[in-house]
């Protein structure tokens, strides 16, 4: 009877501790709160919808969204759905270079597909050279390929395995009428020339070629059409590290002749620092902190922004580094955690990180950061 009440007692006491630990939020409504916060976003979309497109930017996103349904009942109603591009905005000026970053999972190439329309997105605008391509057709589509392309992450399975570097880098040439018919071998020749590819190359299928030669007729083809937008879908991943070199800086080189402006994907920090001028951090389909590439690496303010960056290697072997490890794995993006997405795995969550999702906001020129962290007004 004795150890029943002192079971008895130690719950309660464990049952209160809690209950202070959370304080204001005890009995807290997450599902609630986060249908608020669904309703406010969707609110501020609307609202944004009737500002008209910045007119100095190439791109600009204004809360893209895209959600694949993972389960629907009989009637086609949805029950489950990932939400792999969550509400993210941003702009990027002619001639820059936006880097993308974030573990395996959290949205970057869906994101980089539906600016391209190779998905539709779910809601959002997109605005190219300030037009909105977010409602485009297939058909409508087509006659903007000319200026926004992609270079694949996978430079064998994106080449046409059964037809020769010549076709492949003549297909949409003709297919645009970028040159006229007679002139089509002569101006293939030189974008291989451009791209560090040898002219007897011409007659050669991919399989001939190791993987940074791949690459590079893959930049090759993207190029063909005179793009002024080009989205690299993690270009280098594939790569060695001496050939990983190579390639960024034949895309630097032809960005400085073209005057291209990337949306660059990767994973690499190291390579990210190098190449771009401004950097986007993705978590779970969300951006999370958006500012100037040295302000960023200078100062990282979100809790996961520092972790990744921690992971950069340092050339200087004296120089002991601050690795920040982070517990746990990423929740699964079907079924994310209440309040803030990184709250299962922040060194710094606080209660309040458990239940309410912290606000997207500017807290320096041009530095964003959605962390409660920083939510007190200036």
């Amino acid at each position: 009877m004795e150890k029943e009440l002192e079971k008895t007692t130690n719950q309660e006491t464990e049952e209160t501790t809690a209950t202070e630990e959370q304080g204001e939020y005890a009995g807290f409504d997450d599902l609630a709160e986060k249908e608020k916060a669904e309703q406010l976003k969707q609110e501020q979309a609307e609202k944004d919808k009737a500002l008209p497109p910045d007119p100095e930017a190439i791109l600009e996103v204004r809360h893209l969204k895209k959600h694949f349904v993972l389960k629907k009942t009989l009637m086609g109603k949805p029950l489950s759905t990932l939400k792999a591009v969550d509400d993210v905005s941003f702009k990027i000026m002619p001639g820059e270079t936006l880097g993308i970053v974030g573990e395996s999972g959290c949205g970057k190439t869906t994101m980089g597909r539906a600016i391209l329309k190779l998905h539709q997105p779910t809601a959002g605008q997109v605005f190219f050279k300030g037009v909105d391509i977010a409602g485009y057709t297939p058909k409508q589509m087509r006659a903007l390929r000319t200026d926004m392309q992609i270079v694949f992450q996978d430079p064998y399975s994106s080449l046409p395995p059964r037809s020769t570097v010549g076709d492949i880098l003549a297909e949409p040439v003709r297919v645009h009428n970028i040159v006229p018919p007679s002139e089509v071998k002569d101006y293939v020749l030189k974008i291989m020339e451009q791209c560090g590819l040898r002219d007897y190359y011409y007659e050669r299928y991919p399989h001939e070629f190791s993987g940074g030669q791949r690459q590079r007729i893959c930049i090759a083809r993207a190029l063909a059409v005179n793009p002024t937008f080009v989205v690299c879908d993690e270009p280098v991943s594939a790569l060695d590290v001496s050939i990983q070199a190579q390639i960024i800086n034949l895309l630097k080189k032809i960005q400085e002749e073209r005057k291209l402006t990337y949306l660059f994907i990767s994973h690499d920090l190291s390579v990210v620092k190098y190449i771009s001028d401004k950097i986007g951090v993705m978590y779970l389909g969300s951006m999370v902190e958006f500012g100037n590439t040295e302000k960023m690496f200078d100062n990282p303010l979100h809790p996961y922004t520092n972790a990744l960056f921690s992971a950069v290697p340092n050339p200087n072997p004296d120089e002991k580094g601050n690795r920040i490890l982070l517990k746990g794995d990423i929740p699964s993006p079907a079924n994310p955690p209440m309040g803030c997405k990184f709250h299962t795995r922040c060194p710094k969550c606080m209660e309040i990180c458990k239940h309410i999702e912290p606000e997207y906001r500017e807290i320096e020129d041009g530095h964003f950061v959605a962390c409660h962290c920083y939510n007190q007004e200036k």
